[in-house]
């Protein structure tokens, strides 16, 4: 059996869209299968067929280990051994991590549930993977890259023979990446096949033995790994060369707009830590997942309670107790989970772009659906968000366009100093561009910029200036002519006292 999964001529139409035409992927046992393509391609579209999420048009046909294919939801994907480790995280945070490994599969003895064994099995399987949890933690008390993991492991315990990994990485640090693809060589050798979603062109070249490529619904190719370069994936993703990965627009640089001086969380999960950023300034801030870089500004934005520091914008000093206190002084927040924090993933386009900005909606003191779609076509039109309108609801639309939405938001509220929370996390190549234009451009405007980002060369790309974080506390800052991997990394693995 040459395949252990071939899908043909796959076909998905919604609403006012072809998300797939015709497509095709075929895996082979033992093989790790990259599946490439800009946002809204039709690569989770595919996935969600395979898993019995959606259910493909007529005219199309899928194998699975020689035979006929068909699954009506997750579970009898799992049961037949194919699981799907989703980019946004659905663990159930109240629970303990052995039983979010064994939800909806208990292991039963005399018709209850076997903690004992769920316990032993799951304990095994953390060892296995490198983390050091207990199985007994409860999920809430974990961090988004031990979660990450823990779906990972739960991927692993069914024993499936196809496992879709979508953006594995996005979360954890370069030592969890290195565990991950240490345990999928030994899937590899295992015979299990591995689908592997990612925008990280790095990885791919690392992990991945083939790579089929799709765009605008459609299947453009598939080669291996060895015969295809960077610039040719890129090529067959776009459809045009994309030269300056990360491009850089002139600004000119004024005073001071915002500070944050000697910020201390009251959990303690951010100490004594002061940044600040002038006017046309793009300032980064860096450090290894769990540095403390989200916490230092959800403590500015008000979301957390902080125990000591000061918070200065354009000359003023502002107390902030909640984050509309701080809004209100023409700060923006782009949150790293768009999921949880960033959309209401019922409503549409159109309200959620208005959602900060509702006064500039209002006709006679009510909210004015026209007034909505006339200010978000704006948005859709500047971001390129892919949508078949702006009544489109925002769950429908893929992660690359929901974040544009995100952005959108607030960028519509006009603020003065604008943080990004890694603003490009599962985009791919060609949206993140659009993404650095769109900073260039608020820079340019006199605006102060502020990127969080876990990958180096994004931050050495579009930044004037990086602060770098290590456990919580300032561990030292370059300027642009010093920017190097080897200093960030250094700072980044310092502790400052």
């Amino acid at each position: 059996m040459e395949y252990i999964l071939e899908m043909r001529n796959i076909s998905k139409t919604f609403p006012g869209v072809k998300a797939l035409d015709n497509v095709q992927l075929q895996v082979r046992p033992g093989e790790v299968h990259a599946l490439m393509g800009e946002n809204g391609a039709g690569k989770s579209t595919l996935m969600k067929i395979l898993m019995g999420i959606y259910t493909m048009d007529h005219g199309g046909s899928i194998t699975f280990n020689g035979q006929p294919y068909t699954v009506h939801n997750p579970k009898e994907a799992m049961d037949t051994g194919v699981a799907m480790i989703h980019q946004e995280l659905n663990p159930i945070l109240d629970m303990t991590v052995y039983e979010n490994i064994f939800v909806g599969r208990e292991i039963r003895r005399h018709g209850l549930v076997d903690k004992k064994e769920e316990i032993r099995q799951a304990r095994e399987l953390i060892a296995e993977c490198g983390l050091h949890v207990s199985p007994t933690e409860i999920l809430r008390n974990l961090t988004v890259a031990q979660c990450q993991l823990i779906e990972i492991i739960k991927a692993i315990s069914v024993n499936a023979k196809v496992i879709i990994m979508d953006e594995p990485t996005a979360a954890i640090t370069d030592r969890e990446v290195e565990l991950l693809f240490d345990h999928i060589r030994r899937l590899k050798q295992k015979g299990v096949a591995i689908i592997y979603i990612s925008h990280r062109m790095d990885e791919i070249f690392t992990i991945c033995d083939t790579v089929t490529v799709y765009r605008d619904g459609q299947y453009i190719g598939c080669g291996s790994t060895k015969e295809l370069d960077e610039a040719a994936l890129i090529r067959m993703m776009v459809g045009r060369e994309i030269t300056d990965v990360f491009p850089k627009l002139e600004a000119k640089i004024g005073e001071t707009i915002f500070e944050a001086n000697h910020i201390t969380r009251a959990d303690n999960k951010v100490k004594d830590v002061s940044i600040s950023v002038r006017s046309g300034e793009i300032l980064g801030i860096g450090g290894l997942v769990g540095a403390g870089r989200s916490e230092l500004v959800e403590g500015i934005f008000g979301m957390h309670r902080l125990s000591g520091g000061e918070i200065i914008v354009k000359g003023k000093k502002v107390q902030v107790h909640s984050p509309g206190d701080i809004i209100k002084e023409g700060v923006a927040l782009v949150t790293e989970d768009r999921k949880v924090t960033g959309l209401n993933l019922s409503g549409s386009v159109n309200d959620n772009i208005a959602m900060v900005a509702i006064r500039k909606t209002l006709s006679n003191g009510l909210y004015s659906k026209a007034k909505a779609r006339k200010v978000s076509e704006e948005y859709i039109g500047k971001l390129k968000i892919k949508t078949p309108s702006g009544d489109e609801i925002v769950n429908n639309l893929s992660g690359g366009n929901q974040q544009k939405v995100v952005i959108s938001k607030w960028l519509l509220n006009d603020p003065d100093i604008i943080i990004l929370d890694e603003p490009t996390r599962g985009i791919d190549v060609g949206a993140k561009r659009d993404i650095y234009l769109l900073i260039g451009s608020l820079a340019q405007q006199g605006k102060a910029v502020i990127i969080i980002s876990s990958e180096i060369p994004e931050l050495m790309g579009v930044c004037d200036r990086i602060d770098v974080m290590a456990e919580g506390h300032f561990s030292g800052e370059l300027d642009r002519d010093h920017f190097s991997q080897e200093s960030i990394m250094k700072l980044a693995s310092d502790i400052a006292v």
